[in-house]
């Protein structure tokens, strides 16, 4: 349900990451934000609900309550709720049959994919982004994440596909300050998001293997808060997708799911721990730029040809009339 005090329909229709859905059991419920709502997500026979998290009869979050023969129940009153959301259940007046219109809890959207679960506030205008390599019988996938970032999810979001600091804020392991220089780069925009293809570079140790190698990345914006990119040398293939919750304006949290055709012995907590050390060395940069909103007038900062890909990011989400975490 949108509203006036939030005039961003894009994102509130977006399908966005919430939580891991190994973290989610059943019986549980598991409170999540999104947007400045409150979430309470649980497990219903295998399938996932995700609710408003307030009692529609006085306002208690039912995250702080429980789960009997698969329905929740209030903390405050006892109230109880079907799967459906309908209060089925006043324990003050047993015998009521009918209960008001507006005692049923609201419902969104919710889709379990790539080891995560999805939702979406609104009315989702698109399919959750594909992310093809992670059924692929040759690679191997799992999920990086949480990391809880103090900063808007599109510096985020513009951090993950910004190519030119790779030799400097990860030196040694993503790229070299001997071979800082981006190669010139074709960006295009569709209805599909934006893309860009044939980055090059060299990288001294890209996935933690120790095997440093020249690659060449696509990268693409799949919608504001979801990025993606592959990477390789012709055979072997790394590909990564970033989900970007917006749990607040200036607070964020990015998930990631990976997945690899090669060097398949190696295990994969080896590389997740190789993506944490990663993401220890961005963070603090992102965490650290003023303004923490992104600036989507052009004129506000500067560019160069390596911001290419960042510049037409920009561009979008003004054409989309997206406003939260921009200035």
């Amino acid at each position: 349900m949108l509203t006036d005090s939030f005039p961003d329909p894009v994102l509130y229709d977006d399908w966005h990451v919430v939580a891991c859905a190994d973290d989610l059991k059943e019986n549980q419920l598991l409170k999540v934000h999104l947007l400045g709502e409150a979430v309470v997500l649980w497990r219903c026979d295998r399938q996932v609900l995700a609710w408003r998290d307030r009692c529609p009869h006085r306002g208690v979050p039912l995250s702080s309550g429980r789960i009997e023969n698969g329905c929740v129940v209030c903390p405050y009153h006892g109230f109880v709720f079907d799967r459906t959301g309908n209060c089925i259940h006043v324990p003050a007046n047993p015998a009521l049959t009918s209960v008001a219109q507006n005692s049923q809890v609201y419902n969104y959207a919710v889709q379990e994919r790539y080891g995560y679960i999805w939702i979406a506030l609104g009315e989702p205008q698109h399919q959750v982004p594909i992310f093809w390599e992670w059924h692929q019988p040759d690679f191997v996938s799992f999920n990086c994440g949480p990391y809880v970032i103090n900063s808007s999810p599109l510096r985020v979001v513009e951090n993950f596909t910004d190519f030119a600091h790779l030799p400097h804020t990860h030196a040694g392991l993503l790229g070299s300050s001997e071979f800082p220089e981006i190669s010139d780069y074709a960006v295009t925009v569709d209805e599909a998001g934006i893309t860009a293809s044939d980055v090059r570079l060299h990288q001294p140790n890209p996935e933690g293997t120790g095997a440093a190698r020249d690659v060449s990345y696509l990268c693409q914006i799949r919608r504001p808060l979801v990025a993606y990119f592959t990477k390789g040398d012709g055979t072997d293939q790394f590909s990564m997708f970033l989900a970007v919750t917006p749990v607040e304006e200036l607070r964020s949290i990015a998930w990631l799911g990976i997945a690899r055709n090669y060097a398949l012995e190696v295990d994969n907590a080896e590389l997740e721990a190789f993506q944490n050390h990663l993401m220890s060395q961005d963070i603090p940069m992102v965490e650290s730029q003023r303004p923490q909103r992104l600036p989507l007038d052009l004129q506000a900062e500067f560019h160069v040809p390596a911001d290419r890909l960042a510049v037409a990011y920009r561009k979008w989400l003004k054409q989309l009339g997206l406003q939260f975490g921009a200035c």
